[in-house]
């Protein structure tokens, strides 16, 4: 999916659910709303229906009935009718506090006369009486509607929903963009990979060229040292284009002898370190009994010499020892990088191994993010900082899972 395919998407994406959104919610409130309505509507029927009973003799029997008919059809809370004595005389929906809706035994008559007690003290109830005297006839008592309190959390719910979808908008976008990056550094590797390709090929010609002068003049020293060298850059260059090459594509694990990776590492760096100004030392730790590992030998040197280099700069201007350790538990194999430079600045800890994050002045800060590309994506495993102290030195570690399976 390209750049504007992916805005497209988007923008889709937040207008339809926007919409989806917005026709839940009118759904949802328009039919609480009916329900309220309905439900308002039940006591000016019981005082129209009341009005028309007030004269005959019966009132109490009569209220009973129209209070049957019109009230507890349409009600979905605790609803209890009582005479003026607060006698209770039929009640409704009370299934949370009598199993089987009888009064038989004790028990329930005072968790019947409790239920009343509280609706009267939340001042639950309506008092009906005769219109001639004001006698007091009959108490409906009663409990919050369910719909009522669906309206309560009608708010919370929208915000949860909102929340959700903005959520699920984020996650998109991050993984469409995790995405784009995946797709721009595996193009960058191919293309860094085939432009090493020509002036390799370009220079092994020139090499081929010079070799056949040194058979002519064996005498040349200089000359041989000369082309001795030039196939060794080559070699590496050839080895660096390979590199890339992998990390551009799928690379499959092979069993190799993580010790001797190591070593062959150090060993290209001690040939390398300035010995001017300061005197740098790389030791070599080995605390582990394994020999070969599942892991791709060239991608870790690639990391090791990544963090080394790193190491090395930390330390210009002073002298050290750069030590590489590696020891292991029942499930990890761990490879520790100590030095004892100038450490990492704490605003960039957490970000160090992010891409463009560099501590030096001339950098692109593709490094480190690589060496994790090549430690999370490719072995599956985790590099972190252990430790750094300002002039003291700083420990990274990285852990590779033992059985990659």
């Amino acid at each position: 999916m390209d750049n504007r395919k992916s805005l497209l998407f988007i923008r889709y994406y937040f207008i339809i659910g926007g919409l989806a959104i917005i026709l839940f919610f009118a759904i949802y409130t328009s039919n609480l709303l009916h329900k309220v309505r309905n439900e308002l509507e039940v006591f000016p029927k019981i005082y129209a229906r009341f009005v028309k009973i007030s004269t005959k003799e019966n009132i109490e029997g009569d209220l009973l009935e129209i209070i049957l008919s019109e009230v507890v059809k349409k009600i979905d809370y605790p609803i209890i009718v009582t005479d003026g004595k607060e006698e209770p005389k039929y009640w409704k929906n009370l299934e949370d506090y009598l199993p089987d809706n009888k009064i038989s035994n004790q028990s329930n008559q005072k968790q019947l006369r409790n239920l009343i007690e509280k609706m009267k003290s939340d001042n639950s109830f309506i008092v009906l009486t005769e219109p001639t005297n004001n006698e007091i006839i009959s108490k409906i008592f009663y409990s919050q509607s369910s719909t009522i309190k669906r309206l309560k959390f009608l708010p919370y719910l929208e915000f949860f929903i909102v929340l959700l979808f903005i959520a699920a908008g984020v996650i998109v976008i991050i993984t469409m963009k995790r995405r784009e990056k995946e797709h721009l550094w595996i193009a960058l590797a191919k293309e860094t990979a085939h432009q090493f390709g020509t002036p390799i090929t370009s220079l092994l010609g020139w090499v081929q060229m010079l070799e056949l002068k040194v058979s002519e003049n064996s005498e040349d020293e200089l000359l041989e040292q000369t082309v001795l060298h030039m196939k060794q850059d080559i070699a590496r260059l050839q080895n660096v284009a390979s590199r890339f090459g992998k990390v551009g594509s799928s690379i499959k694990l092979k069993e190799s002898d993580i010790s001797q990776t190591i070593q062959s590492v150090i060993e290209y760096f001690k040939a390398r370190i300035p010995k001017e100004s300061n005197k740098i030392e790389i030791e070599f730790i080995n605390e582990t009994k394994m020999q070969d590992f599942l892991f791709d030998p060239d991608l870790i040197k690639w990391a090791l010499e990544n963090l080394i280099k790193n190491s090395i700069d930390a330390m210009k201007e002073k002298s050290g020892i750069i030590s590489i350790k590696i020891y292991e538990d029942q499930k990890f194999l761990y490879i520790r990088v100590t030095d004892q430079g100038k450490g990492i600045p704490k605003n960039l800890r957490k970000s160090l191994f992010k891409t463009g994050v560099t501590t030096k002045k001339r950098g692109w800060g593709l490094g480190l993010s690589l060496t994790k590309r090549i430690v999370e994506d490719f072995h599956h495993g985790k590099i972190y900082i252990v430790k750094s102290e300002s002039n003291k030195g700083s420990i990274i570690e990285i852990k590779l899972k033992k059985d990659k399976e």
